[in-house]
């Protein structure tokens, strides 16, 4: 006899700030650990198991480490990465080159939203690296850098005009002014180095 299934849509986890889950924690007698990893775990699990995906992520949740093992298990010794898609992890990269976000951004389990070079008019901040204050070549490393910064200043204040004199007619209505100064900027991000800091 076919027995009658009622559908279910679970929200099953989102984004908490840390912070936030932290003070929680701390502010409460709440033991157990809060984290991403029992999701994970729980969907890692859905396709060899006949328990629902609820009831496997209360499993996880009872076994926090159990489940931390099983998903050390599953990535990295069997590779099924796609398990790991399920942990979503917001983490806050501050104050490196446009060079370290290029080779952050190469992974395949992230998304990623950085500071738009198209609308945000970038100051003088870069990066030095290390290997150039090791090999005494910070002086002219920072002197290169100011006159590309300055350059880059210098188009965008003269690209500025030349964007909007080509493209009159967007030009007339206020609500594209932010865009056609995103397009001058974006012309303008030609001339600075990857050591710009974003």
């Amino acid at each position: 006899m076919r027995k009658e299934q009622k559908m279910k849509i679970l929200l099953a986890g989102y984004n908490v700030d840390y912070n936030l889950l932290r003070e929680l924690k701390e502010e409460s007698a709440f033991g157990q650990d809060i984290t991403p990893e029992t999701i994970s775990a729980a969907y890692a699990r859905i396709s060899r198991s006949p328990k629902s995906v609820d009831a496997l992520r209360q499993d996880a949740r009872a076994e926090v480490e159990k489940a931390r093992k099983s998903n050390r298990n599953i990535v990295f010794e069997m590779g099924h990465s796609s398990v790991a898609e399920h942990a979503v992890f917001n983490i806050d990269v501050i104050g490196v080159s446009r060079l370290l976000v290029e080779e952050i951004e190469k992974f395949r389990l992230c998304s990623y939203t950085e500071k738009s070079q198209r609308y945000v008019l970038f100051d003088k901040d870069f990066v030095v690296p290390d290997e150039i204050e090791q090999v005494g070549l910070t002086d002219l490393f920072v002197s290169t850098i100011t006159m590309q910064n300055d350059f880059y200043h210098q188009l965008y204040e003269q690209l500025r005009p030349y964007v909007f004199e080509r493209n009159k007619a967007l030009a007339e209505n206020p609500a594209n002014k932010s865009m056609l100064e995103g397009w001058a900027k974006e012309d303008a991000r030609y001339a600075i180095a990857l050591a710009t800091e974003t």
